[in-house]
């Protein structure tokens, strides 16, 4: 089986109604103008289309951030995106990350569930379970709006729910995925206080606890990274560089997922003049 996994999209649009910049998005927006838009390559979008025809993988993973400021224009290029996407692959799950619920004000709007929520139907909107063949995959969303910071949180509660779900699992492999590592730091990226996941050290506790082998799917840190939790090591985390990303040098990618019988083989996918498959990762020992 051959799974994919794409995060950190952030389909962006300038806007200047100031009626859309009366909050945290006129940051975001001078941020744009500035710099980020130099740097997402939307226009890749096509010929990742094309390279999916070939590499006809079974399952796609989306782990958030697929707008830059959660305005229905950029929602709608996601949503046109993903469609499109599903005429190749149509077993697609997406999760939401801190951009896509940029304001209070999208969040009360529910562009995220209305936009994209067809790709991730959730009787709970925090936790969620399916299954693919013989490989669980366990949704976390771990993401909220905030005024100034781009902090994730997960509560007790969502994490008991993860818990009681991996407990009862039948299947052989897990993959949990989620916006925010659940590791600060690593020899590819640091996070910062404003920009990490609040409850991770718990929820690492409770992964670790479960004492089944895991894979961890994360965003959110814009660099490929796979690794060994230094603590628990029946837990591998793999962040995915984000999709269109281009800055100083460093490529943007996706990650491929091969289940081969009771492990995941990883293989990075970057951007350079066309799409490159790297050689397979192995996992860094914490």
């Amino acid at each position: 089986m051959r799974i994919l996994h794409i995060s950190d999209l952030h389909f962006w649009t300038i806007t200047c109604n100031p009626f859309y910049l009366l909050n945290k998005r006129l940051i975001g927006n001078l941020n744009l103008v500035t710099r980020r838009r130099r740097h997402i390559r939307q226009e890749r979008a096509g010929s990742f289309i094309e390279l999916m025809k070939g590499l006809c993988p079974d399952v796609v993973l989306v782990g958030g951030d697929l707008t830059t400021t959660a305005l229905d224009s950029e929602y709608e290029k996601a949503s046109g995106f993903l469609s499109r996407l599903q005429t190749v692959c149509p077993d697609i799950y997406v999760i939401p990350g801190n951009h896509d619920y940029y304001t209070f004000e999208s969040q009360r709007k529910g562009r995220f569930e209305k936009y994209l929520g067809r790709y991730n139907p959730l009787s709970d909107p925090f936790v969620s379970y399916h299954s693919i063949n013989d490989i669980a995959l366990v949704c976390l969303s771990t993401v909220r709006p905030n005024l100034f910071s781009s902090r994730g949180f997960i509560s007790k509660p969502h994490r008991d729910a993860a818990q009681k779900i991996l407990w009862e699992l039948q299947e052989q492999q897990v993959i949990v995925l989620a916006h925010y590592p659940c590791l600060y730091t690593t020899p590819e990226y640091h996070t910062g206080l404003t920009r990490r996941l609040e409850g991770a050290l718990p929820l690492r506790e409770m992964l670790g606890g479960v004492g089944r082998s895991i894979l961890y799917l994360a965003g959110h840190v814009h660099v490929f990274s796979h690794g060994c939790d230094p603590v628990y090591a029946n837990v591998t985390q793999v962040t995915t560089a984000p999709l269109f990303y281009e800055k100083n040098k460093q490529p943007g990618g996706f990650t491929e997922i091969v289940a081969d019988k009771d492990d995941f083989k990883i293989f990075p996918w970057t951007y350079d003049e066309g799409w490159t498959r790297c050689k397979e990762s192995l996992p860094a020992q914490g």
